[in-house]
This record gives structure tokens, sequence and C-alpha cells, in this order.
């Protein structure tokens, strides 16, 4: 990793040890700064295939979570929550597709669509549901993602089955088909996270 990068983790670890905690604003201001570190970060992203994005988590404390997404053309990811976390996402490369859901009836449904262009920045507070994916921009998108502490399971809607899934925090926010072990529990129909948690 780059000099730059480290000196960014450095600066981050130091946030989050100053105060109790990481405060959710912080993260916010953090992301819409203009920082060169922003353009390195871009290059370390992974990605990968066979999923809506690859994880490349870069900083894990008890205090923050910090990572890099990089997403698959044409593949978003499903409906989910951080597990109580706060968070959020500044779009790096490319352009992203946001959509935040609501359930309403037992059946989710998209209250907010935008596109995210690259410098742009996406409030995740800890009770909202989303979804995100490539908007097909010339550059693939890639994301930096920051959590106000590390997220130790989602609530992932798997509207194939019209099941909510509550997974491990390092699973990403998908159905992990090919490891069924990272579901912690499977539950019929479209449930609140706050009633599987």
């Amino acid at each position: 990793m780059s000099s730059a990068i480290e000196g960014c983790l450095s600066d981050l670890r130091r946030m989050a040890n100053d105060s109790d905690g990481v405060q959710f604003q912080a993260l916010v201001r953090f992301l819409n700064s203009d920082r060169a570190v922003f353009d390195e970060l871009a290059k370390v992203a992974k990605f990968d295939e066979t999923k809506p994005y690859g994880r490349r988590v870069l900083l894990e404390t008890d205090e923050l979570e910090v990572m890099v997404a990089g997403w698959t053309r044409s593949v978003p990811c499903a409906p989910h929550d951080h597990g109580g976390s706060a968070g959020a996402v500044r779009v790096l490369r490319g352009r992203a597709r946001h959509q935040v859901w609501s359930i309403e009836n037992g059946d989710l449904r998209v209250v907010r669509e935008e596109t995210v262009e690259p410098g742009g920045v996406m409030a995740c507070g800890p009770a909202l549901i989303h979804s995100m994916g490539d908007d097909g921009a010339s550059d693939p998108l890639v994301t930096l993602h920051m959590y106000t502490k590390s997220v130790d399971h989602m609530v992932v809607y798997d509207r194939g089955t019209d099941q909510t899934l509550v997974v491990e925090g390092s699973c990403g926010a998908w159905v992990p088909t090919d490891r069924p072990e990272m579901i912690r529990h499977a539950f019929a129909g479209v449930l609140e996270p706050s009633s599987v948690r």
C-alpha cells in the first residue's frame, strides 16, 4: 500500500481513538473533503466478477471499518442494512445507482433513487436499507465505505426467495449461495431489521 494510504489510515485510527468512537458526521466530513489519497484508494480496489463487488477491508477496529469496493458491471447488490452501524460511501470512480428502500405492508419498496458521480457521498444511517450498483459510466464503479464501528452482521433481503437473511458482516451485501455458512439466520418474508437481530 502507498505511503499516502498508510498515512490516511493512521489519521483515521487517531480519529477513532481520540474520542468516544468515531462520530458519523466526522466520517461524512472526511469523505466530503478534497484529498489526494482518494485517487490512491481507487487503485487498490479488488474486483470479483462472481459477486456484485469485491471487498478490500483496509481497516477494521471496534470503532471504525474502512473498505474499498470494486463493482461488477450490471450486478447490483441486494437491499441490505449495516447491522446498526452508521456509515458513508464515497464514489471514487465510475458512477453509482443508489436506491433507498422501505418496508411497507410486508414488501420492499424503493423510496428514493439517485445517480452518484465521482466525489459524491451517500450517508447511510444505522436504520437505512439500501442497495447500489455500477451505473454504466466509462470507468467501472469503485467506492470507499466507512462505518462508525466494525460491521458485525447485515440484514440482506433475498428478493428471489422472499426471505430476510442475517449474514456475517464480512459476507458483503448479497445472498452467499456459495458460502451458506455465512448466513446466521433466515426468515420467511420481508421483516424489519430490528425484529431479526
